[in-house]
């Protein structure tokens, strides 16, 4: 028989230590996307990617949204090259949206923000294009638009990356228009536009935003020196034969210091919230080279108060290595200090930590439905931090409302899988209880159960579990935890999870 206590008893103590822990501040971000701060450290994804055209190829899969959270970022820039996957009519492609439905699904799990970057600059550039550009452009943004008009704050909007060219002339009256659009299905959705020129920091003044929508932030892109962070570049002729370009000199670091306090200038005149959206130096600049100018950029806007977004998680500039399947840590560490210097001393304390197959922390929960919200709030066992899911009535379906959290690892069939959460009615009455199901199960349709069982919650904060045998094999991403609270009809109190396979507990 499957006893919860006996084997919470045998994770050990330190295992519900840090299940209720995490960091102080708990991510500013709150649990998930539900509970939002602003923009500070991201990264540029998916915009080179196989994934648009053959998902089957991708390289960036759904567990990477995960990995990104636990990096140390709080959103993601999604770089959409959309132009190419519209018909003749301007509509975009049903494959094409539901590919871009379930990323940001898989990024709103994760707890980020999201970006959607239009990215068809080069189509915009040249004076033939502009007028079917112009377009297009509009033809996406209602289409785009009116899809996520009932989405979460966390997803945000960018008109078009880099207008240069013959866009530069035009470049306000094409802003104008298309956040016209925008504003006539998300009136109070966040939207990113930047300037002409490449968003050259040189242009904000160029820049004609609308004074009464205070929901806009300004971008700037910065690859400054260019010959630094574009030697050997294949795509710019200009650059592609140079190496051995250094950066780090006085004169240097001066400069850019003077080009953000430029930016940080027009920011506070204006009273807008800044986000460097772009900055990288490529490989061929030499990691070390890399290291000090990417920190050096990364700071700099920090202490003037920017979001910024790193470029890029895969392909060139690459952040994350995909043959290695991890953080190229030197960036890594350039980006977050913090995260690539932590040591991993929590899992030396309790060995069933080397069995996890999911990231063990509070915001890694998603909660879904309607008549509900959450909230992080201490945990009264330890003093630590649990998500409390406030909800209003008990609904027809136990599916109606759910807690879900992502599985990194990858089962196989014959696996064996521990799932423990620790969680509690939060209610005066010392005799309430309530049953709930609680799964594993695939993230997409049919919800294919891996294991499933009841839990009962009480008034105590105690250990919740269930175990069972993979019948079949699941790649990693692809199962989440869903713990369904649809009839339980008052508010839930939930530790982080933790999911398990092929662990075998020892006596103590």
């Amino acid at each position: 028989m499957f006893n919860r206590f006996k084997v919470a008893r045998l994770f050990g103590l330190a295992w519900l230590a840090l299940s209720l822990s995490g960091p102080a501040q708990a991510q500013a971000q709150g649990e998930g996307a539900s509970a939002l701060g602003a923009l500070k450290r991201g990264v540029n994804i998916v915009g080179y990617d196989a994934i648009w055209v053959d998902p089957a190829k991708a390289r960036f899969q759904p567990r990477h949204m995960q990995a990104i959270r636990d990096g140390g970022f709080d959103h993601v820039r999604f770089n959409l090259h959309a132009f190419a996957h519209m018909d003749a009519d301007n509509r975009l492609s049903a494959q094409w949206l539901k590919t871009l439905d379930e990323l940001v699904d898989a990024g709103l799990k994760a707890g980020l923000q999201l970006i959607l970057d239009e990215h068809n600059f080069n189509e915009c550039a040249k004076e033939a294009d502009l007028p079917s550009c112009r377009v297009r452009l509009q033809a996406f943004w209602r289409q785009v638009a009116a899809r996520y008009k009932g989405a979460p704050d966390a997803v945000i909007f960018e008109i078009l990356n880099e207008p240069n060219g013959a866009a530069d002339a035009v470049w306000n009256d094409m802003l104008a228009e298309n956040l016209a659009i925008i504003r006539e299905t998300n009136p109070t959705r966040r939207v990113i536009v930047g300037p002409k020129s490449w968003n050259s920091l040189d242009q904000l003044d160029s820049l004609r935003l609308p004074e009464a929508d205070r929901r806009l932030i300004a971008t700037f892109h910065y690859y400054t020196p260019m010959p630094f962070t574009h030697q050997g570049a294949s795509w710019t002729p200009e650059f592609q034969k140079l190496s051995g370009i250094n950066w780090g000199t006085a004169a240097e670091q001066e400069k850019l210091k003077k080009d953000l306090d430029q930016v940080k200038a027009w920011a506070d005149k204006n009273k807008r919230p800044i986000l460097l959206g772009e900055f990288g130096a490529l490989e061929t600049a030499g990691m070390a080279q890399r290291v000090a100018w990417t920190a050096a950029v990364a700071r700099s806007a920090e202490a003037r108060g920017f979001a910024w977004s790193y470029w890029q998680f895969d392909s060139d500039f690459v952040l994350w290595d995909m043959k290695a399947d991890g953080w190229v840590k030197p960036i890594h560490g350039a980006l977050v200090p913090e995260k690539a210097t932590a040591a991993p001393a929590a899992r030396a304390t309790d060995p069933a930590l080397d069995y996890l197959i999911n990231t063990p922390r509070v915001t890694t929960w998603s909660v879904y439905g309607d008549g509900q919200s959450t909230q992080q709030v201490p945990c009264a066992a330890s003093g630590k931090v649990c998500l409390r899911v406030a909800l209003q009535g008990a609904k027809p379906n136990v599916w109606d409302i759910g807690a879900v959290a992502p599985l990194q690892g990858s089962i196989a069939k014959g696996d064996k899988l521990q799932v423990l959460v620790w969680a509690r009615l939060d209610t005066e009455d010392a005799k309430a209880q309530a049953v709930a199901p609680m799964m594993l199960q695939v993230g997409a349709p049919p919800y294919t159960a891996v294991i499933s069982g009841s839990v009962t919650l009480t008034s105590k904060l105690e250990p919740i579990a269930i175990g069972g045998v993979a019948a079949e094999s699941f790649a990693g991403g692809t199962v989440n935890l869903a713990l369904q609270l649809g009839q339980i009809g008052q508010p839930v109190v939930l530790s982080a999870p933790y999911v398990l396979k092929n662990y075998k507990p020892t006596a103590q």
